[in-house]
């Protein structure tokens, strides 16, 4: 009886099958899922360069930057702020304050905010960071500054789907993304 058993063949195809079934829908999940961890990564990356683009061209997230002047009692209107102005250097803004003595305008980085929520809805505004930087390409007298402007998206994770509920894979932490503009300059749009 045992011999028998051992030879017998029928039910050989269909553990076979079970096997590469396994094989395939494993290997399927797996490129659905790093489809959609391509898809979030595109999205992030797409969300910091709108936001660049929205900072860069909109009230500052430190509103004291855009009435900042460069000129010193030596220096004469219409001088360059390279050649012996003042500078603000850098001011890094989070969700929820500024560095310096700028201020902190929550509404604009509210606005900032839930604007790159429509491209990617899973930022927070924990994982939000804007830095002006002085470029001092501007002139004493001119009224506001040219800066660049950072908009900078960190501590995000790859979250999968599929994988995660059949395999238990925890989430993989995504590269900071980060996108920076020149600013024509920092004047309050309103």
């Amino acid at each position: 009886m045992l011999k028998h058993f051992i030879r017998d063949q029928g039910g050989a195809s269909a553990a076979e099958f079970a096997v590469i079934l396994l094989l395939l829908m494993i290997l399927t999940f797996g490129v659905m899922d790093m489809g959609y961890a391509l898809w979030q990564w595109n999205n992030a990356e797409k969300a910091g360069q709108f936001g660049a683009r929205l900072a860069a061209l909109s009230t500052p997230l430190a509103p004291g930057l855009a009435n900042y002047e460069c000129g010193t009692a030596t220096t004469t209107a219409g001088q360059p702020c390279s050649q012996g102005g003042n500078s603000f250097g850098l001011v890094t803004c989070t969700g929820t304050g500024c560095t310096g003595s700028y201020g902190f305008s929550q509404a604009e980085a509210d606005r900032l905010l839930a604007r790159m929520q429509r491209i990617f809805p899973r930022i927070q505004a924990e994982n939000l960071i804007v830095e002006y930087e002085d470029l001092q390409l501007a002139f004493d007298g001119r009224g506001s500054p040219v800066a660049s402007v950072t908009v900078r998206i960190v501590n995000m994770n790859f979250e999968f789907l599929i994988l995660n509920a059949l395999l238990g894979f925890t989430p993989i932490a995504m590269p900071e993304f980060r996108t920076t503009l020149t600013t024509e300059d920092l004047r309050s749009t309103g």
